[in-house]
């Protein structure tokens, strides 16, 4: 009887072993999960009429896509290379009643640098949304410093004024140029991730890298962290640009791009258990590299999609993005 109960009792303790060899299985595969693109674009945007400010060269780059508070989908888009001259840059709205709809209906110039707050005259840029408590907080790029608009609804925005009557929230510390900002919330913490760069001598000496601020409120960031820096093959001051941060799986995924150029287009994927290091001088993190320029990772109904420029700079596009 009791070697009866004794075999019953190891076999229980084998069967759990074994549950626990499964289950760790699982858990190890699911951090070792990588993107893939679905290859089924649709466009969603091309290059938009803006009156005075219209150039034949200028081109939708860095972009925000969200959902506004009556369910509409809005893109807000900086257009670059526009004026008589070339050399202004302001952002222009799209709005679309679903996500995969394509080429949604232009909205018109969204908002122009403001010089008299503080921001470079005719440079605006990077635009990205995310919500908190009820407002729609957009960041944007307002020429080496990175600044903040809000609204209530999700379409029209009041740029938030600080107490020096200016607009910038914060700059990049070691580098100099804050642009391309997105915000990851994770664990009721905000973390916001920006490109800095720096040029000593051009193109001969210039820096590039990732670096990351804290925050509870949107409002108040903590220090500068640099996350990644990475020799990526071009000029270090375009290694890092338009960084993503997503969680997945208990694991940090970093999209950056490097070249935007039409048939050359590179954004570098990167993973990591911790979302501040994403390896500075070191390739150990990098997973794999993507042939587009500028994503946005969107999240909807339990699926990612990926939006990126069009292969000639002259719109923007979404697909699907899957883990395997």
């Amino acid at each position: 009887m009791d070697r009866f109960f004794l075999q019953i009792v190891m076999s229980c303790l084998l069967i759990g072993l074994q549950g626990c060899s499964i289950n760790k299985s699982r858990k190890k595969k699911a951090l070792n999960k990588t993107p893939e693109l679905v290859d089924n674009w649709w466009q969603i945007a091309g290059v938009p009429n803006i009156g005075q400010y219209n150039n034949a060269a200028m081109e939708p780059v860095d972009f925000a896509i969200w959902q506004a508070a009556d369910g509409t989908w809005q893109l807000v888009s900086c257009i670059r290379k526009c004026g008589s001259d070339g050399d202004f840059r302001l952002l222009h709205r799209w709005e679309g009643k679903n996500l995969n709809d394509t080429f949604w209906e232009p909205k018109g110039i969204f908002m122009k640098a403001d010089s008299t707050l503080g921001e470079q005259f005719g440079w605006i840029q990077a635009p990205y949304v995310v919500k908190k408590d009820g407002i729609f907080n957009m960041f944007y790029g307002g020429g080496a410093q990175i600044c903040l608009a809000q609204s209530t609804d999700g379409k029209t925005f009041t740029k938030h004024i600080q107490s020096n009557c200016k607009t910038k929230i914060f700059g990049c510390d070691l580098y100099g140029r804050a642009r391309d900002i997105m915000i990851m919330q994770h664990n009721n913490t905000n973390y916001g991730y920006y490109t800095g760069s720096m040029t000593t001598s051009w193109p001969n000496d210039t820096k590039g890298a990732v670096f990351c601020r804290i925050s509870d409120d949107l409002i108040t960031w903590g220090d500068e962290i640099k996350v990644s820096e990475t020799n990526e093959n071009v000029m270090p001051y375009f290694s890092s640009e338009c960084p993503q941060v997503i969680h997945q799986d208990g694991q940090f995924y970093l999209f950056k791009t490097q070249e935007y150029l039409p048939g050359s287009q590179q954004t570098t994927i990167y993973r990591s258990a911790n979302p501040l290091d994403f390896g500075i001088n070191s390739q150990r993190y990098k997973i794999k590299t993507i042939p587009i320029s500028a994503p946005e990772v969107i999240f909807y109904n339990n699926d990612y999609y990926i939006a990126a420029l069009m292969p000639d700079l002259k719109g923007i596009r979404i697909t699907k993005l899957n883990w395997k």
